[in-house]
């Protein structure tokens, strides 16, 4: 039976198609101090690398925020890992889940609409993926994440 093309190939694009760790802190980062002001503007070093090695536990990412305050305040990254509960995070910050979430979409939404080319450079295609999906496609693929667009416009 010869092969067939789907006419439709739906993907996740974060974690699937794209590598948006870089993304996902910085807006986490940004997402955290607007939620905590007085923090410094910058994040201490080595807090990017411990995010990233966490992130799997994030279902939603309102999470996200909550991952760096558990490891700001000390958290080990075993024991997010092994027992990652946002919940009595929210109860410390005194916010329900909506206002966490809300300031990470206004992040990001800000972000894109004053430098989309800078938010988009903080994505980067997993290697070979842009290749196999011309390959398998064989025809102009235009890939979406939210409001951004992210093109693939020219085969390789």
């Amino acid at each position: 039976m010869p092969e067939r093309v789907p006419a439709i190939l739906a993907l996740d694009f974060d974690g699937v198609l794209c590598d948006g760790m870089r993304e996902y802190f910085t807006a986490a980062w940004r997402a955290w101090r607007r939620l905590r002001p007085s923090i410094a503007l910058d994040p201490p070093s080595g807090l990017f690398e411990r995010f990233a090695r966490v992130r799997p536990v994030v279902e939603s990412g309102w999470e996200m925020p909550l991952v760096i305050m558990a490891l700001l305040a000390g958290a080990s990254e075993s024991e997010l890992l092994e027992r990652w509960r946002p919940a009595p995070l929210l109860a410390e910050l005194g916010l329900a889940r909506e206002a966490v979430a809300a300031a990470v979409d206004q992040v990001r939404d800000e972000w894109i609409a004053s430098d989309e080319a800078d938010w988009l450079d903080h994505h980067q295609f997993y290697p070979g993926i842009v290749e196999k999906i011309w390959a398998r496609a064989g025809r102009r693929q235009r890939l979406r994440q939210r409001d951004a667009a992210a093109q693939a416009d020219d085969p390789p």
